[in-house]
């Protein structure tokens, strides 16, 4: 029988890659947002069991995978001869794999020689996905980050000057109202420090049974609506240097905010207003489509079945005296499939 390790996920952008499992969990694991990992511990495996795996997955696969991501949450902690072994096993084993990429955490980063990120990236390493979620530290601090924004900032920039191409991934939100103007400007801020190749929106979700649920239930964290949160994406957008920004997770309302900044902004900035120059029940009519799945973008709400579906809810919700925005919410939370 074939073995080999899988871990529980990886980046969207990552949907057709090769799964590779470098270390088991996350080595933080306290975010009060996050679901992923809790009550499992952080362990990094030797590269002769990654190698083993290489062995066995190249018996399934042959040579036919062309992207690999290492998982789990932060492989760039594996010491440096191992993880330079297993580049060059995956290259060998792999010889048409045009990209390798990873999850990192900026804290790893700002703490790695320069010379050591240089030597993982010549070894084939290709490209980083972190999760800064938000470059305010107010924010950081509350939802327990474990870094700062200077540890944004520098790990970001080394890992640009070693050569890797890096996605940062910011969380639109999770300031919640008090702090949804800070967690804008100051995430816009940070990554106009850094100057990543890509801007990943995952916009945040009060996920049930996370600290965050928790303080959302005491009253210490006040969620915001989608409609706020597309505010603060805009103000975000608006205030980013450069960057490839996309748009491309589930918990997104607006998956059209794909572009280049500077060059799209205006486009970018006008998708958003579309939005929110929407009446609102027009705005809820498009929240309510898109998270049932129906459509993906604003002028598919237009679609005449999508629209005579949306009333035929409507009426149900009605006659059976369901909330709309209780029924939104549940959806958003993913507390409703």
């Amino acid at each position: 029988m074939v073995r080999f390790e899988q871990g529980p996920i990886r980046p969207p952008s990552e949907a057709s890659s090769l799964l590779v499992r470098v270390s088991r969990s996350c080595p933080w694991n306290r975010c009060a947002f996050c679901a992923v990992y809790k009550g499992e511990r952080f362990s990094l495996r030797t590269a002769d069991e990654v190698l083993r795996d290489l062995d066995a997955l190249r018996s399934v696969h042959g040579e036919d995978p062309r992207t690999v991501f290492l998982q789990d949450a932060n492989a760039l902690l594996t010491p440096v001869d191992d993880l330079v072994r297993i580049l060059e096993g995956v290259r060998e084993r792999f010889p048409r794999v045009r990209r390798i990429t990873s999850y990192a955490r900026s804290h790893t980063l700002a703490r790695r020689k320069p010379e050591e990120l240089r030597r993982i990236r010549r070894a084939g390493l290709d490209r980083l996905h972190v999760g800064m979620e938000s470059g305010c530290e107010a924010v950081l601090s509350t939802m327990q980050k474990g870094c700062t924004r200077s540890d944004h900032v520098e790990g970001g920039r080394k890992a640009r000057e070693a050569g890797f191409e890096l996605s940062e991934y910011v969380m639109p939100g999770l300031g919640g109202q008090a702090l949804s103007a800070d967690n804008a400007d100051d995430t816009a801020s940070a990554l106009s420090a850094i100057g990543p190749d890509f801007v990943r929106i995952r916009s945040t979700g009060v996920v049930p049974g996370t600290p965050l649920a928790e303080m959302a239930a005491r009253g210490d964290f006040i969620p915001l609506s989608e409609t706020e949160t597309v505010s603060e994406i805009r103000r975000m957008v608006a205030g980013i240097a450069s960057g490839r920004l996309e748009s491309d997770h589930g918990m997104n309302l607006l998956v059209e905010l794909s572009g280049d900044l500077p060059d799209d902004r205006a486009r970018l900035l006008g998708t958003c207003d579309r939005y929110l120059r929407m009446p609102e029940d027009e705005q809820r009519r498009f929240v309510l489509a898109r998270r049932l799945g129906w459509i993906r973008e604003l002028d598919q709400l237009e679609d005449r079945r999508v629209q005579a579906a949306l009333d035929e809810i409507a009426a149900r919700m009605d006659t059976e005296g369901v909330p709309v925005e209780r029924v939104l919410e549940a959806l958003r939370s993913g507390s409703v499939r």
